[in-house]
């Protein structure tokens, strides 16, 4: 990945401020410049961020975008090292602007005083290189690995409890997405960080490990850290490396994350009435029995996910619905997409209710 040079040259105090990038054959002037004309945004604002967002504006990173819409309390203070006593109930990203404006007044910073939903991430991180997910709930990451999948950003992921502590570059170069580490079917729940006990240190380092990623990155240098998760232990100072499987094919992403399946045709649960009306349609609802049995579409049939690539299924499929129109449906795309990949594989036509 290749980041263009600032369009301005350093100024004589930035080649006095980084000097000492300079001289490093892999920086040089050149790759300063690159640092400049950064863009990063941050999702979250609390320990992970703190260190990171420091060093990255230390470096001269020359924009930093940061999201977040709570406002600082005493027991941040004890890992969130932006924030002091006299900051408490003033809302992060305002104390961040000031603080990041203290560290490098050069450094250009924009605050989003919100939580990132479906309806706003896409708009808030378009503008930047990569994103530094620095959340703590399943839910904003998964939002955000979609995001960056369809705008194409570098996602890098933290995470930290008690005393190990997460981190992975997702969607690089078509690497690993986050949900191949945690597909969304497993239904996480995350909680509360107030509830939650973590060694304040700990969110430092793995902030930092996320730091040096985005630079790595943004230089050209050096290994990245994609298609592995590292686990590091504070306790005995140990680190692993986690090899990230992919768990599902570029097609299938594109059905998840765009709603468009290459193998099937997609049809509007507002048109499947006409299509019912016009053909002998077999609606398969391919969801678990206790969640089919709390709601379905009318005259659907149940054959849950696992069922789908037997052969017993397929055999039956093929001699009793081959000659009607079948239908996958599910509340959960990822469902309705792995079936519809089997049913491919086995030359079945089908579409996909979106």
């Amino acid at each position: 990945m290749f980041y263009p040079l600032s369009n301005s040259s350093l100024s004589a105090s930035e080649y006095k401020r980084y000097a000492r990038h300079l001289v490093l054959d892999n920086i040089g002037n050149n790759g300063q410049k690159r640092l400049k004309a950064a863009k990063i945004l941050f999702i979250g604002a609390g320990g992970l961020a703190a260190s990171s967002i420091i060093y990255l504006a230390a470096s001269g990173v020359g924009s930093l975008g940061i999201v977040d819409n709570d406002t600082v309390s005493y027991s941040n203070l004890h890992r969130q090292i932006l924030y002091k006593d006299e900051d408490i109930g003033k809302l992060k990203v305002h104390v961040v602007r000031d603080r990041i404006k203290d560290i490098n007044a050069q450094c250009f910073i924009n605050i989003y005083s919100c939580i990132v939903d479906e309806n706003n991430c896409i708009d808030i991180i378009k503008n930047y290189d990569i994103v530094i997910d620095t959340t703590d709930n399943f839910k904003s990451r998964y939002i955000i690995s979609r995001s960056c999948y369809l705008q194409h950003k570098v996602h890098i992921y933290g995470a930290v409890q008690a005393f190990e502590g997460h981190m992975s570059v997702f969607n690089y170069k078509s690497g690993p997405l986050y949900s191949d580490l945690y597909p969304k079917e497993l239904n996480l729940h995350s909680k509360k960080c107030d509830t939650l006990g973590m060694l304040g240190i700990l969110t430092g380092v793995i902030g930092m490990f996320q730091a040096v990623e985005a630079i790595k990155i943004i230089l050209g240098i050096g290994n990245i850290f994609s298609g592995y998760l590292l686990v590091y232990n504070l306790l005995d100072t140990s680190f692993k490396k986690v090899k990230i499987i992919p768990k599902i094919n570029s097609n299938l992403i594109d059905c998840y994350y765009n709603n468009k399946c290459t193998h099937s045709n997609l049809i509007r649960q507002g048109d499947l009435y006409f299509i019912i009306n016009k053909f002998a349609v077999i609606l398969i609802d391919v969801r678990q029995p206790e969640e089919f049995d709390k709601y379905h579409l009318s005259k659907a049939i149940n054959i849950p996910l696992k069922n789908i690539k037997s052969r017993k299924t397929i055999s039956f499929i093929r001699r009793y619905l081959i000659n009607k129109k079948i239908v996958i449906y599910c509340y959960d795309n990822l469902r309705s997409c792995l079936a519809s990949q089997i049913l491919y594989k086995n030359q079945i036509q089908h579409c996909l209710l979106s």
